[in-house]
């Protein structure tokens, strides 16, 4: 995505964001690949997988909502290093939340936010399919 139309959807709330985008095919293998490259107790931000695949934060939790071929994609959180509210597991049988999973990787979490200490930024991304 060109960072005219990234700067054009950072400002768009969620009515116009489905206009401009109405229509559009995003190919979200790289997504895909980024996501199988998330180590264990690691997490990261919407927004920062948006900028690495040239997306915006929303559509990137609408692909993950819909999709289900979306590895770890429970250590994808909130800016806040919250689970999002709309996330939910591909197989309706899951009961365990994403945080118990991020805990039982090693994430700590305080007051219901992932700890900053185990966040990847959008370098340490960047570095993961760079090495």
């Amino acid at each position: 995505m060109s960072t005219g139309r990234a700067s054009l959807l950072a400002g768009a709330g969620l009515a116009d964001l489905a206009k401009q985008l109405n229509g559009a095919r995003k190919d979200w293998t790289g997504l895909h690949a980024l996501l199988g490259a998330l180590p264990s107790g690691r997490w990261t931000t919407y927004g920062d997988v948006a900028s690495f695949v040239g997306s915006h934060a929303v559509l990137v939790g609408a692909h993950l909502a819909t999709c289900v071929r979306r590895p770890h994609a429970w250590r994808v959180l909130t800016a806040s290093g919250r689970v999002s509210a709309g996330f939910h597991w591909t197989d309706p049988t899951r009961t365990d939340s994403p945080a118990d999973v991020l805990a039982a990787e090693g994430v700590r979490f305080h007051g219901g936010a992932a700890v900053l200490e185990a966040r990847l930024s959008l370098e340490a991304l960047r570095s993961l399919l760079d090495g």
